[in-house]
């Protein structure tokens, strides 16, 4: 199938989710045809993680974003070039064509899992965490707002790691969608969230580096039962739809039906 005939439509009002799921090494067919997709600098890099299962994971995430770029433009995979804004948020450089004027994407990847969100001519984020890993509950002392932290210390200690990353992927997603990274403090911003409903409260205060957008959207999800995953928007308040697929790049796609455990939007806390 060529990339013309491959084209998905991307309107505006929606942001695709591509879910691929991975283990810590792949079959050396699949992992050759992937990296005759890449250039000698992304190679480069990929082969300076020390461990195979970083090395698969870096791989993956390379032609993820060449190919399901591609099912949006008329484009091969092979002939996308990136580069690095202010703050090292990647970006399409080449080529620039009329399908690929206001295209973007965000990526985030953890044990297990990458996530690859699109959009057009939209301000958006997405992070996602393995709910496996230790959750640092003492980062919440020193970069939580105090009433994130204070929400989360009265919880009782079972429910503390799920709610801290809860809030991590929520920061984080902002941050993204911001594309300034830890530029933006983590405390001029905070959450509310409350286990008797699904809404996100979400609110700024102090120093959050001029946000101008007149609404932020987020979103919950949990595509596996050990993955959390959230998205931020800048929209202005009308409705926002996620399309979600799963994905084994250069093997098979298919539609993902997954429903938001929690969303909401500039509310206040």
């Amino acid at each position: 199938m060529s990339p013309a005939d491959a084209t998905l439509p991307l309107p505006p009002g929606e942001i695709h989710l591509w879910f691929c799921r991975h283990g810590e090494s792949g079959e050396p067919a699949l992992e050759a045809a992937c990296r005759a997709l890449l250039e000698p600098h992304e190679l480069a890099r990929t082969a300076r993680f020390h461990f195979q299962r970083d090395r698969h994971r870096h791989l993956l995430t390379r032609v993820l974003v060449r190919t399901v770029l591609s099912r949006y433009a008329p484009v091969k995979p092979q002939d996308w070039r990136f580069a690095e804004g202010s703050f090292g948020r990647p970006r399409i450089a080449e080529p620039m064509t009329q399908a690929v004027d206001g295209l973007d994407f965000n990526l985030s990847h953890t044990d297990g899992l990458i996530v690859l969100a699109l959009a057009r001519n939209l301000e958006m984020g997405v992070d996602a965490e393995s709910l496996a890993r230790t959750a640092s509950l003492e980062l919440a002392d020193h970069f939580f707002s105090p009433a994130e932290a204070k929400a989360l210390a009265a919880l009782p200690p079972t429910r503390r790691a799920h709610r801290f990353f809860e809030l991590w992927t929520l920061k984080e997603s902002y941050i993204k969608a911001r594309g300034m990274g830890l530029q933006i403090p983590l405390d001029s911003f905070g959450f509310a969230l409350d286990d008797a409903d699904d809404r996100i409260g979400f609110a700024l205060w102090g120093d959050a580096r001029g946000d101008n957008a007149p609404h932020r959207h987020f979103w919950q999800l949990r595509p596996t039962p050990g993955h959390l995953v959230a998205v931020c928007a800048a929209t202005d308040g009308s409705g926002m739809r996620l399309v979600c697929r799963d994905i084994a790049p250069l093997q098979w796609e298919r539609p993902l039906d997954i429903r938001a455990v929690r969303s909401g939007g500039s509310a206040g806390i």
